[in-house]
């Protein structure tokens, strides 16, 4: 994907790039690039040929994250995003373009059925940032009442001891409290979760600004 790294090494920010080392743990190389930046970069490709840079391997995070940003918005049908996504996260690495991917993905309207199945899928995987995949994918896409019960399911039934895929099942978790509390603490209650989950679901809670004070401090019961 050497085409656009000239424009990322001129949006290089050197502070920003030592910021992103120490969070992010990428296994690429990273340049320290802002996210404007690189919304601004992939809008572009979006309007040539962002199919032949997708082709193109990645030796930079930033390219990551750009190739994340075109799977997640260009044109295209559903069909062809969910198997760009197939080909694309067995690769991912770390929680920066994990979380972008999901966060951006054009679902349209009857069409989630297979994306549901993929997210299945990859919690069964037992690998660390697949299972993240899934659990922030259900996060940003499947907290409804169609779903909850399945996606509470899943975040209990699978788990990895992996860092990143216990934030991403807090996360997770701590969204579906706030969404539908008296399903979620039926879960609490149940000892299904591991102990490292819960308590990083309980403190996700307590950290979040969509949380009231009654439910802040009803939450803190259910630390193991």
């Amino acid at each position: 994907m050497t085409r656009i790294l000239g424009m990322l090494q001129e949006e290089s920010d050197r502070k920003y790039r030592d910021f992103n080392k120490i969070i992010v743990k990428s296994g690429k190389p990273v340049i320290g690039v802002r996210m404007p930046a690189l919304r601004k970069i992939a809008s572009g490709l979006m309007d040539g040929d962002w199919r032949s840079y997708l082709s193109e391997e990645a030796s930079v995070l930033e390219e990551d994250i750009v190739a994340a940003l075109i799977i997640a918005n260009a044109q295209m049908t559903q069909k062809e995003r969910l198997a760009l996504t197939k080909e694309f996260v067995p690769n991912i690495d770390n929680w920066a373009v994990c979380d972008m991917l999901c966060g951006d993905w054009r679902a349209l309207p009857g069409t989630m059925g297979e994306l549901w199945d993929y997210c299945g899928e990859m919690m069964s995987s037992g690998e660390e940032f697949k299972m993240r995949f899934a659990a922030v994918m259900m996060l940003a896409k499947f907290l409804d009442d169609d779903h909850i019960e399945g996606v509470l399911e899943r975040l209990s039934s699978f788990c990895n001891d992996g860092y990143y895929y216990k934030m991403g099942a807090a996360w997770a978790l701590s969204y579906c409290y706030l969404k539908y509390q008296d399903k979620t603490e039926d879960l609490l209650r149940s000892g299904r979760l591991g102990k490292e989950v819960q308590n990083l679901t309980v403190r996700k809670v307590r950290e979040s600004r969509r949380a009231d004070g009654e439910m802040r401090e009803r939450v803190k019961g259910f630390r193991l």
